[in-house]
């Protein structure tokens, strides 16, 4: 069985620089030839610019697959919490999903926000954002921050056909309660799974590699302050089957982000440590369908998001320490964690988008 160590200690031994200049140091023969799609988002500019980019783990050199540009449409980010972090998703190694749309939206606008993917190519000028269905994210006109402020959580099932879209509206119809549509490859919605609360909220959510299950994350809305400790008992991991339309809880752990694997029957969750506190705890590793414990280990910093590799071998780890993002790389049969990047919260919002194939190096694509 391919686990994660118990022993694990985390130890950086490569610090690359900005995202769009780094610092290439000596290449490490230890690590995988393979490449993570990071996003950097620009909050010093008003609308936020964003940029894709790939990183070659093993040589920390990049490049980069998109930027927003002048025009009307781009990547939508929100300014408080994670921007785009949970809001563009890569699937098959070479297919990134985002939902784009104007920046700023007229108070009574059409809305034109959709749910676009970028097929990897050799060459940036051939890379274009097709729109897929139109998903309507501009309702809240009242928003101070000009309307940019709206980028969705969802998750892409890793053969494209399914996506999961928490949801308080759909366009400007307001939900009862708080759901995640299924929805199919053409928007059409499959099933809306109802969340065990008014005032619940996603934090984070990823399809099985066969597309019938679901597993999310379902935590209070607030924090520290704010968070109804009434709420906490319905908090946990769930798991949702598509097929025979039924979910149940597997674990009551607290949470806020995870990954399926390593293994196809286990779920790694990054645990909070206090009631409405945000990451900075223990990685566990979770069984299915038992929710049982099987492996945890300490992170260094507050676990923002969780990503395997295709081939479930390599786990990459985003963290925050002090003004610091980072991202830790695991080998899931054990040994040390290795800091392959790190940018200051000053150079804008990092983003763990996962793993991607580089059509310009890589064959067989």
């Amino acid at each position: 069985m391919v686990t994660l160590s118990l022993r694990k200690r985390l130890l950086g031994v490569l610090l690359l620089g900005a995202l769009l200049s780094p610092q290439c140091l000596q290449a490490d023969a230890s690590l995988p030839g393979l490449k993570l799609v990071l996003a950097l988002t620009d909050t010093a500019q008003h609308p936020p610019v964003t940029t894709l980019s790939l990183r070659d783990i093993k040589s920390g050199t990049g490049r980069s697959i998109y930027q927003d540009g002048a025009g009307d449409r781009r990547v939508l980010v929100r300014i408080a919490s994670s921007d785009v972090l949970g809001a563009v998703r890569i699937t098959g190694s070479s297919t990134v999903y985002a939902m784009r749309g104007p920046a700023e939206v007229e108070s009574q606008a059409a809305c034109s926000d959709a749910l676009s993917r970028l097929r990897l190519t050799a060459g940036e000028d051939a890379a274009e954002w097709e729109p897929i269905f139109p998903v309507p994210l501009c309702f809240s006109d009242a928003s101070p921050y000009g309307l940019w402020n709206r980028a969705p959580l969802f998750a892409v099932s890793p053969d494209g056909s399914r996506i999961a879209l928490p949801a308080l509206r759909i366009g400007d119809e307001r939900l009862e309660r708080p759901a995640i549509r299924v929805l199919s490859a053409t928007g059409a919605e499959e099933w809306r799974v109802p969340l065990p609360g008014e005032w619940m909220e996603v934090a984070d959510l990823a399809w099985s590699p066969d597309a019938r299950l679901l597993a999310y994350v379902v935590r209070p809305q607030g924090d520290e302050h704010t968070v109804d400790e009434a709420q906490l008992s319905a908090a946990g991991l769930y798991l949702a089957d598509i097929g025979a339309r039924r979910t149940r809880r597997i674990s009551d752990c607290r949470a806020n982000s995870l990954a399926w694997g390593p293994e196809r029957n286990q779920i790694t969750v990054a645990l909070e440590t206090a009631t409405g506190h945000r990451g900075g705890g223990p990685i566990s590793v979770l069984r299915l369908p038992d929710g049982i414990k099987v492996e945890e280990f300490s992170a260094k910093g507050t676990v923002t998001a969780l990503a395997y590799s295709d081939d479930l071998q390599w786990l990459a780890v985003q963290a925050t320490i002090g003004d610091q993002q980072i991202i830790w790389l695991y080998h899931a049969s054990g040994g040390w964690a290795r800091r392959v990047y790190q940018l200051p919260t000053s150079a804008g919002r990092l983003s763990l988008v996962g793993w991607a194939s580089d059509p310009e190096t890589d064959t067989g694509m």
